[in-house]
């Protein structure tokens, strides 16, 4: 019998479209904990070389309809899902949504550095931090 993967995760990559790409990039993480909290979401939200990168993971349904807003938000172009598959649990399910980088580049190179660090390298893949 065929064990069934309760979670989904989705990897992807977009351009911002806002002239104040700081300001969406906190109002977009602000979002994503009130909603990921209730909605059984967690994940990674980083910035930076001019894309987001997003890891969304959590049950089915919750992690496809939030992926739908979010190809609908005007805030994000361009987007490109890098990696969309069922796991057996989430790898960051203590976090409603960590957001990155703080205020200085290598500061925030370091935070996803720690973040990753014991995460699969299938996922530290898509977050390049040097």
């Amino acid at each position: 019998m065929t064990q069934v993967k309760p979670y989904r995760r989705i990897i992807y990559r977009s351009s911002p479209t806002g002239d104040d790409v700081r300001a969406d990039h906190q109002a977009i993480l602000a979002t994503s904990r009130r909603n990921n909290g209730m909605d059984g979401i967690s994940g990674i939200l980083w910035i930076g070389d001019g894309q987001y990168r997003q890891l969304l993971e959590g049950p089915v349904d919750s992690v496809g309809e939030t992926f739908e807003r979010i190809a609908q938000d005007p805030r994000h172009r361009d987007i490109v899902m890098l990696d969309d598959r069922m796991v057996d649990a989430p790898e960051f399910g203590e976090w409603a949504m960590a957001g990155l980088p703080g205020d200085q580049p290598r500061d925030a190179a370091e935070r996803l550095r720690l973040l990753l660090r014991n995460a699969d390298p299938e996922i530290r893949q898509y977050f390049p931090v040097d």
